[in-house]
């Protein structure tokens, strides 16, 4: 498998940015993760689409700013943090190790950095790729936090 990443630009007059149309959002995605409101000049977002001949098969957000303090024995990754905030395989191209590769395209990318995730369910991924999987430093609040999974040191 071959994929070409592609990072998402914000043109350079536009003030409010919309990384994905709302019409494309939905097709075969999350349209409440990639059409959320438009993404601010501010912004430390990073939006990245991952094709396949030409044909996007999977998608990420990164988010430069990660807060990860409050959770139980995180290793101190100050600014080397590099959050996924999403990531999302197109529904007719899951189960193909599409997601593995796209996670390795990542740390290629950006060798620097660590990559750090919030599970929404898919903690079992996120353990295939020999992440450690972190939990809120509270335990009476941890049910209330989404598991934290860091990739391993390289």
């Amino acid at each position: 498998m071959s994929l070409t990443l592609v990072e998402l630009d914000r043109p350079v007059d536009e003030r409010f940015w919309f990384p994905f149309t709302y019409e494309e959002a939905g097709l075969g995605f999350n349209n409440q993760w990639w059409y959320r409101g438009p993404v601010y000049p501010h912004s430390k977002s990073i939006f990245l689409r991952f094709l396949e001949n030409n044909n996007e098969v999977a998608r990420v957000h990164l988010d430069t700013e990660v807060g990860i303090d409050h959770y139980a024995e995180v290793p101190p990754l100050g600014a080397a943090a590099l959050e996924i905030q999403f990531i999302e395989v197109h529904d007719d191209h899951r189960g193909r190790g599409i997601g593995r590769a796209v996670i390795g395209l990542l740390h290629n990318r950006y060798q620097d950095r660590r990559l750090v995730a919030f599970s929404e369910g898919a903690d079992g991924f996120w353990s295939t790729l020999g992440w450690r999987r972190h939990l809120h430093a509270d335990p009476e609040e941890a049910s209330y936090f989404r598991p934290l999974f860091i990739q391993p040191q390289a």
